[in-house]
Formats: structure tokens, C-alpha cells, sequence
């Protein structure tokens, strides 16, 4: 029998963002994604369940669930109420000259 190799992630990830188009569509989703994990890992440092967070801030399970999946757009005001649960300052700075002339408007 052969034995399987699995696709190390780092390596698909430096061999697809070879490709233009596949790395400004990264550049554009990595803030969100970022947000996202940091999310869950403060959520997890606090020792919260998704359902133990909802009810900090007043929502359903549900919700949290989709705010960490991340194919939900959530409003200012929930990313801000859930960030204040756990503790966290949301915070804009400027992009940087390489990162902002990979993003198009």
C-alpha cells in the first residue's frame, strides 16, 4: 500500500499566492480573517464557549458562530460589543505602502 503524503499548508500557500489575482483576493480577506482569530483566540483564553459569549453579549449561540465562520457580514456595533466581552480594543491603523497597492477599491 502507498503511504499518503498530505499537502503541507504553507507550501500551497506560497505556490497559490504566486498568482496575482489569487494574492490581491487574500490581501483583501486577511484583515477579516485575522479579526476572526483573534476572536477566537481570546474567546478561548477566557475559556468561553460560543454559547457562554452570546449570553455576555446579549445574543444567540448561533450568531457567534457565524461571526467565527466568517460568512456572515456582521455590523460595527456586534464586532464591537463582542470585542468588549473579550476584552480587546479594535483599532485602525494605515495600510502599508505594499499592502495598500495590492488592494483595488
Amino acid at each position: 500500500m502507498d503511504k499518503f503524503e498530505g499537502t503541507n499548508f504553507l507550501d500551497f500557500k506560497k505556490e497559490l499566492l504566486k498568482d496575482s489575482k489569487e494574492r490581491e483576493a487574500y490581501e483583501r480577506l486577511n484583515p477579516k480573517y485575522d479579526m476572526i482569530q483573534k476572536f477566537i483566540e481570546r474567546r478561548n483564553e477566557k475559556r468561553l464557549s460560543q454559547r457562554g459569549l452570546a449570553n455576555l453579549v446579549g445574543m444567540q449561540q448561533s450568531a457567534i458562530a457565524r461571526l467565527e465562520n466568517g460568512d456572515h457580514n456582521s455590523t460595527v456595533d456586534t464586532l464591537l460589543k463582542v470585542a468588549g466581552a473579550l476584552d480587546l480594543d479594535v483599532e485602525l491603523k494605515r495600510k502599508s505602502p505594499v499592502r495598500a497597492s495590492l488592494i483595488k477599491p
